[in-house]
């Protein structure tokens, strides 16, 4: 009886063994066969969205390369409103804030089409070291927009097998956003265009782009037309005051260029029988008779329709003295009426000194800078011909802040040495001598204001300068100052003279008028 009740529970506990491994062995195989659905499943996945990746970035690379198609050839249109404006006198106002919007939008188009342009174009260069790529890095982003500082323009890095353009974030909207507010706006200027038409010509001798702002005032058109609109007006009969326009900025700004280019216009010359300039620090220990005899007359008209107005041009360095302002002031009674005052100067005070509102120059935005630097140091080349050498342009237009003097003596030597491997080396001689400089000063060093501190200069073009050059006292002499010293700062910076000793040079040449001249002391010593 116990044996057959054994064998019966062996034979039920092998029955569920049985069932037990046929059990398992099922789920292996449903575990196996689900893992490789999941696997199957996620390449299936991996490369849909690698697809959709690939095209939506084709579909963004063509898009942004018919963007720069479209602006290229917008910028060409608004070239050709901005040149025929300036081969016509335009003195209506709202035509000149259109036509400065449209200079400042063509100007931001430039600098983006040249970004992208001359870094999306620069071939790779693999010998580069840590430092160099990490440079390299940080020239390839560049800040576009204004309306959303967080969004950047990116470009490919030096192994990218093809130069294509991307943006940070999920669309290019910055550069398509450039191309439709500048089509819109040029779209809007029919008007404009017709009205312009009907504008007096200027007649001027025909001079190439380079050429033109190269002899020539940049950027200040708008405030031209302001000072000039102050000066024409006709104040009311039996007014007793003496118009008095301030204009402030820092040095270098183009103040005296901007008064000496009203000065010049026939305009203000046939109603003024006379304009006079003074130059001087504050104006303190001047009387009347003082004053008159240091003013120097720039123009003389002996017209009837003049009526004896007069045209006084006070331009100071520094401040102004309450007491002597006052003194001066009072001498408006025996001034035809009509008679204005330009009173130029570094100083904020002189504002409280203003009938009318002050003007106030301002460095001139990234973009303008960029495109009067450029079009200084390539001349008639253009840029997109040379991307290596227009990046390092850029990079030197970004370090010099704006600065007039720079812009001129910069790409004065890169003209003189047009070749990429140059240009590097001016670069980088470049950024030595702002942090040197900087260092010692305090301050930008393209101040002339500072007396007290020598300027540390050396060649741009030795690729070992063995001498360096202390610079000493800058000062301004006005052009009908014969005696220039024969040799010149960018002499020495482009190794063409290197006198030993200690004598005077000249730092700087206006070619513009009022055409001043910047001297200083120069010392040469060994590295």
């Amino acid at each position: 009886m116990h044996a057959r009740h054994r064998i019966r529970s062996s034979s039920l506990s092998q029955k569920l063994l049985l069932v037990a491994v046929e059990s398992r062995q099922k789920g292996v195989v449903g575990f196996a066969m689900e893992m490789f659905s999941s696997s199957v499943i996620a390449d299936l996945v991996n490369r849909s969205i690698s697809f959709l990746f690939a095209r939506c970035q084709k579909q963004t690379t063509a898009t942004v390369q018919e963007d720069l198609r479209l602006l290229r050839r917008l910028l060409m249109r608004s070239d050709t409103i901005v040149e025929e404006s300036e081969r016509r006198h335009v003195s209506n106002q709202d035509m000149l804030q259109q036509l400065k919007a449209l200079r400042d939008k063509a100007y931001r188009g430039y600098y983006v089409l040249d970004t992208i342009r001359c870094q999306a174009l620069l071939p790779g260069r693999g010998n580069r070291d840590g430092q160099d790529k990490e440079e390299e890095v940080k020239r390839r982003t560049f800040v576009l927009s204004r309306f959303n500082p967080a969004k950047r323009l990116r470009f490919p890095s030096a192994g990218d097998p093809k130069p294509t353009v991307a943006l940070d974030g999920a669309s290019p909207g910055e550069l398509h956003q450039m191309v439709c507010s500048l089509q819109a706006m040029i779209d809007g200027m029919d008007e404009f265009v017709v009205l312009l038409m009907s504008c007096p010509p200027i007649h001027r001798e025909p001079y190439s782009v380079y050429l033109s702002l190269d002899r020539s005032m940049f950027g200040r058109q708008m405030e031209k037309e302001m000072v000039m609109d102050f000066l024409l007006k006709t104040q009311p009969p039996g007014a007793m005051n003496l118009g008095v326009l301030p204009i402030v900025g820092p040095t270098h700004i183009g103040k005296s260029t901007l008064v000496e280019s009203v000065c010049r216009d026939e305009k203000v010359r046939s109603h003024f029988s006379l304009i006079t300039i003074y130059s001087g620090n504050d104006l303190k220990d001047e009387t009347k008779a003082t004053f008159r005899d240091k003013c120097v007359i720039k123009h003389q008209n002996n017209q009837a329709s003049s009526e004896k107005r007069l045209l006084i041009v006070i331009e100071l360095i520094e401040d102004v003295d309450e007491e002597a302002w006052k003194r001066l002031y009072s001498c408006e009674r025996s001034m035809a009426q009509g008679s204005k005052m330009i009173i130029t100067s570094r100083s904020e005070n002189i504002v409280r000194f203003g009938t009318t509102k002050p003007l106030r120059l301002k460095r001139l935005p990234v973009e303008a800078y960029w495109y009067l630097f450029k079009t200084s140091a390539f001349g008639s080349d253009d840029p997109g011909d040379h991307p290596k050498m227009a990046s390092i342009a850029m990079d030197m237009a970004d370090a010099m802040r704006g600065s007039f003097v720079f812009a001129s003596m910069g790409a004065d030597l890169l003209r003189a040495n047009f070749d990429a491997r140059s240009w590097s080396r001016v670069l980088t001689r470049l950024r030595q001598y702002l942090q040197k400089n900087a260092s010692l000063i305090g301050e930008y060093p393209d101040d002339v204001k500072v007396k007290d501190c020598p300027r540390f200069s050396w060649s741009v073009i030795k690729e070992k300068p063995d001498k360096y050059f202390m610079l000493h006292d800058i000062y301004q002499r006005g052009s009908t100052h014969r005696e220039v010293p024969p040799i010149s700062l960018s002499d020495l910076l482009a190794g063409r003279a290197q006198p030993p000793g200690k004598y005077e040079i000249l730092f700087w040449k206006s070619r513009i008028p009022p055409y001043f001249n910047y001297m200083c002391t120069c010392e040469i010593r060994d590295m």
